[in-house]
């Protein structure tokens, strides 16, 4: 059974520019690529070492920009690999060495042919790809393959985006790229009633895809049979793949909301230095009186960035939902010793102030939950002028929730608790957070 397999989370305001901050992953060095000769494998215990992959290439992914599919076999000698690595590199003659390595890929038994979406922050360059059979025995590479990704600035999205799986409030009914809900539509699994001005998926493009197939698709969830992958005896389907699910959503502009404010863990578990890219995450919720439809969702395989998640078709009634707002409003500033703001802020933004790392955006991430998100890649951070203390030191992060959007809708989210950093007042919050040399 072919198996399509995809990366990195998504968002639908700037899917492939957020996650170019997070296509290398840090990698062990016992068993992993040296850069030496790709036909000869390392060998490691008594195990017998897989063969290299077989029948190996690269190819542009179907209406898809900035994105490749890599294609290959099992090997055809050698023990059963444990699992595929996949390397990549703009450099040629030196994939394979654990700099390059971008994710670990299970074999499955049985499996004979795999297919790998790789869109994590491509760029139209010539690249070049190898993927190496692995088990306890050693681990054996294909040659590099070069291929050049279509597509550049503007050229639109690249690859298919996450479902959103969770429930969710659009506050002042305004969807997350920025257009207005239509009054005449509601969450439904009819995909000719699809209110497309949420910004959720399916997009226009997909929609139109699905009811030209034979036979046509005409109702949500939409599973393609061929983008599975099993785990404990489950079929599971994919993020970013064909496969199509919305979980529900309400307009919500007729009454005030009532949130809780939440950064993202990573802001508090992670050890940040000046050469950290962060990941900047802000959720806000409720409790729901009247539970709404979500979709199970399960880890299926990777970590962190290159986490992969999926569901199996089941839905459950979800007492909590996110909430979107338009009003939302991020700010950073480097404080000095004394707790005040050294200098102008860093970064000063409403949504919709610009596209890909460095902007403020609405998403849906790889679990098919809504954050507010940020990518701050602070080891390129051009201090201004007048901030005197370095990069090292205590930044403040602030979300607030202006008076007025920039659609012109007026904020009716009010902020009752935080789970962690500050409440300010009911439209401000913020957390501090410690950088390291």
């Amino acid at each position: 059974m072919r198996t399509p397999i995809t990366a990195n989370w998504r968002r639908f305001v700037s899917p492939a520019a957020a996650a170019a901050m997070f296509a290398v992953v840090a990698f062990a060095l016992g068993g992993c690529g040296s850069g030496g000769d790709s036909s000869t494998a390392t060998t490691t215990s008594s195990v017998a070492a897989p063969g290299a992959p077989t029948n190996f290439i690269v190819f542009r992914t179907p209406a898809a920009t900035l994105s490749a599919t890599l294609n290959w076999s099992a090997p055809a000698s050698g023990g059963a690999p444990d699992t595929y690595e996949i390397y990549r590199s703009t450099t040629a003659g030196s994939v394979f060495q654990p700099a390059n390595h971008l994710i670990t890929v299970s074999a499955v038994a049985g499996q004979t042919n795999y297919d790998f979406i790789d869109n994590a922050g491509l760029t139209a360059v010539n690249t070049y790809w190898v993927v190496s059979a692995k088990n306890a025995g050693g681990e054996t590479p294909t040659a590099e393959v070069m291929y050049k990704p279509i597509g550049g600035p503007g050229a639109g999205d690249s690859g298919y985006g996450n479902n959103f799986s969770a429930a969710l409030v659009f506050a002042d009914d305004i969807g997350i790229t920025g257009l207005a809900l239509d009054p005449a539509k509601a969450w439904t699994a009819d995909l000719t009633q699809i209110d497309l001005n949420t910004g959720l998926r399916p997009v226009a493009g997909e929609v139109t895809a699905l009811a030209a197939r034979t036979p046509a698709v005409t109702v949500l969830p939409y599973l393609d049979p061929t983008t599975t992958f099993p785990l404990d005896g489950v079929t599971y389907y994919k993020q970013q793949t064909a496969s199509t699910w919305q979980g529900q959503w309400v307009a919500g502009a007729s009454e005030n909301q009532h949130v809780n404010a939440t950064w993202g863990d990573n802001l508090v578990s992670q050890n940040l230095t000046v050469n950290s890219v962060i990941r900047i995450e802000m959720v806000l919720s409720k409790t729901l009186t009247a539970p709404m439809t979500s979709y199970t969702m399960k880890s299926l395989y990777g970590a962190q960035e290159n986490e992969i998640q999926g569901t199996d078709g089941t839905t459950y009634y979800n007492s909590t939902a996110f909430v979107f707002a338009s009003n939302a409003h991020l700010k950073i500033q480097k404080l000095d010793a004394a707790g005040n703001p050294d200098g102008s802020p860093l970064y000063d933004q409403t949504l919709w102030m610009g596209d890909g790392p460095g902007f403020f955006a609405a998403e849906v991430n790889v679990a098919g939950n809504f954050t507010y998100g940020f990518v701050w890649d602070l080891k390129s951070q051009v201090m201004p002028g007048d901030v005197t203390t370095g990069k090292a030191g205590t930044y403040r992060i602030t979300f607030s929730l202006d008076g007025t959007s920039p659609k012109g809708t007026s904020n009716n989210t009010l902020v009752d608790t935080v789970s962690n950093g500050t409440r300010v007042s009911d439209t401000e919050v913020y957390i501090d957070i410690n950088v390291a040399p």
